[in-house]
């Protein structure tokens, strides 16, 4: 009596000689997990980088599963749409939440350096008066005020610095007003100036004689 011994079904079928059944894929499921997680967070600032890092990651899962013999490619072919979509989208957006941020920051730099900037005004009152009084405002940590010289001799000069932009000097007046005394029957004018540029002038003569300069950057 002989025995007979069983005979190996080859790679790939069954021992009654049909196709064996494919087995799960580790990668291919992974590749999606990633893949999935870098479609989400591309669009969440900060977030995207590591988006561009997991689907990636995804993309080399899903090709490896993809290789793999005997195992079920579906899970590996989404996980590498996902991955490739995923990647795509989170390189576009983390490219322009950079172009936002430092946009942003530019803006903002830009901003605190108008308002740090120093510009010079130059208050200028000349003529013979001996017995002149001047008024002219003032600007101190952003309030504005005025100061008083009275009985004063010309020629006359008061320089202040005012920080800000050149805009917003624009909603500064600078106002100069001078007068001659009793005795004094000359001429007298004022000049108004802003970072050497003239914004205003006048002249007067005669006793009493007033003179008033005012003007916007």
């Amino acid at each position: 009596m002989s025995n007979t011994q069983p005979v190996a079904a080859p790679e790939g079928l069954h021992p009654d000689g049909g196709p064996s059944a494919r087995r799960g894929n580790g990668f291919g499921v992974a590749a999606l997990i990633l893949g999935i997680f870098s479609l989400v967070f591309a669009f969440v600032p900060f977030m995207s980088y590591a988006a561009i890092f997991a689907g990636a990651i995804a993309v080399v899962l899903a090709v490896i599963g993809l290789t793999r013999k005997f195992r079920a490619r579906g899970t590996a072919v989404a996980g590498l749409v996902t991955g490739v979509i995923g990647l795509v989208l989170a390189i576009v957006m983390t490219t322009l939440y950079a172009a936002i941020f430092f946009g942003i920051s530019k803006t903002v730099n830009d901003t605190n350096k108008a308002a740090a900037t120093s510009h010079t005004v130059v208050y200028s009152v000349t003529g013979a008066a001996q017995d002149a009084n001047v008024t002219y405002s003032t600007f101190t940590s952003g309030t504005s005020g005025t100061e008083q010289s009275s009985s004063t001799p010309l020629p006359f000069t008061k320089t202040i610095t005012v920080k800000g932009s050149k805009d917003s000097l624009s909603f500064n007046s600078f106002d100069l007003t001078a007068m001659n005394g009793a005795d004094d029957t000359g001429t007298i004018s004022c000049t108004v100036t802003v970072d050497g540029k003239a914004i205003a002038s006048q002249t007067s003569s005669g006793s009493f004689a007033a003179v008033t300069c005012s003007g916007t950057n």
